[in-house]
């Protein structure tokens, strides 16, 4: 009897039932001794970031339908940095001068996109 594998990869592992909303989460890891981030995600919005953002993919898991399931990621260390948090702080009001000229920039870069189509 043949015992030797054509493919001696291991088969992905893939997910018998889909993630519920409250079992999709994000981690963040830091490496000490290698000085990389690992980043291991099933959020697609989290995924998609990182991807966008040129994280190496490391790993993929995969639905039995094949869709992915969940990535994981290594960056170095200055991809990712703490950032201050504070919710007492109030969110910054445009006033109304500022939004008129945003809004008046914006008109105008429209129409200047309408005349460079036609």
């Amino acid at each position: 009897m043949n015992k030797k594998r054509l493919n001696s990869d291991n088969a992905n592992e893939q997910s018998e039932h889909r993630l519920e909303k409250c079992e999709r989460e994000t981690h963040y890891i830091y490496n000490d001794e290698d000085g990389y981030w690992l980043a291991d995600s099933s959020l697609p919005r989290d995924i998609h970031k990182l991807e966008k953002q040129h994280w190496i993919e490391t790993n993929v898991q995969y639905y039995k339908d094949g869709t992915v399931m969940a990535k994981q990621f290594k960056a170095p260390r200055n991809c990712l940095s703490p950032r201050d948090y504070n919710p007492n702080q109030p969110k910054k009001v445009m006033s109304e001068e500022h939004k008129q000229k945003v809004m008046e920039a914006l008109a105008k870069s429209r129409e200047k996109k309408k005349q460079s189509e036609n």
